[in-house]
């Protein structure tokens, strides 16, 4: 309806207001040296026929609009942020990880625009400055999922970032894993694989759209585990991290990452 409504607004003032009564329609006009019409009759038909003119053209790209295709996941050489396809489904991790998990994170390398990489890191739930180095220390817990069963387990998300955060304003709901909501800032899963858990490891790619209130931002999360023993024969479960940003440009996030951050993860049953 805009679009129709904008037609309106400009068909009425190509006319100013013009005072002339035809077929029960009242058009208001200032007699100006804009207006070139040598006769009653030449405003009559004039002024409805280009006022046709303008809804009629109007009314054909309303229509256009309406038979859009909805936005794709693949726009040239990036990804749409706003793709109305529904994302389903969790990370899964095996099934012995349920409960409660200590995981410390070391970055090991921080490469590209460092102010994106520590910005991503924050919304994601880090509070500290981000360089090389530096080491982070939060709980994780791993629950059963309905979506699931039981023959593997998801991330409690919100615990997490609550532990990270030391907050309990926190939105998130294992029936809907894909969106978490934390202060001002929304993280919206819209892009996943997963590598289930195997013999040789377990793991998974996401792209994360980031909406803050002045700006949206793109994160890519890729991570791979592989289960372990310490020197005390307890299990221990490590991985790596690699956290990629991107530029976005009318939703649309960019294929060259403008940072990258390297780190190691180590998680243990606390003692």
């Amino acid at each position: 309806m805009m679009p129709f409504i904008r037609a309106v607004t400009l068909a009425l003032a190509m006319w100013h207001s013009c005072s002339i009564q035809a077929s029960g329609l009242t058009f208001r006009q200032e007699w100006t040296s804009k207006c070139h019409f040598n006769s009653r009759r030449g405003v009559l038909t004039t002024i409805p026929a280009a006022f046709m003119a303008v809804l009629l053209a109007s009314n054909d790209r309303c229509v256009a609009n309406s038979l859009s295709p909805p936005r794709d996941v693949d726009v040239g050489n990036g990804f749409d942020l706003f793709s109305e396809r529904q994302l389903l489904g969790d990370v899964i991790y095996p099934s012995s990880m349920e409960g409660i998990w200590v995981c410390e994170r070391v970055v090991a390398k921080v490469e590209g625009d460092s102010f994106q990489a520590e910005t991503a890191f924050q919304s994601l739930g880090g509070t500290t400055k981000l360089e090389p180095g530096m080491r982070e220390k939060f709980q994780e817990s791993f629950i059963l999922s309905p979506m699931i069963g039981s023959t593997a387990v998801v991330a409690d998300r919100r615990f997490e970032m609550s532990s990270r955060k030391g907050s309990s304003n926190i939105q998130w709901n294992v029936a809907n894993p894909n969106v978490l909501i934390h202060n001002k800032t929304t993280l919206r899963v819209v892009k996943r694989s997963v590598e289930v858990p195997n013999e040789q490891g377990f793991g998974f790619d996401e792209l994360i759209r980031v909406d803050e209130p002045l700006v949206t931002r793109a994160v890519q999360i890729k991570r791979r585990y592989r289960r372990a023993f310490d020197e005390k024969g307890n299990r221990v479960v490590e991985g790596l991290e690699i956290m990629k940003t991107f530029r976005v440009l009318d939703g649309v996030a960019g294929t060259d990452p403008t940072s990258t951050t390297k780190s190691t993860i180590r998680m243990v049953r606390p003692s």
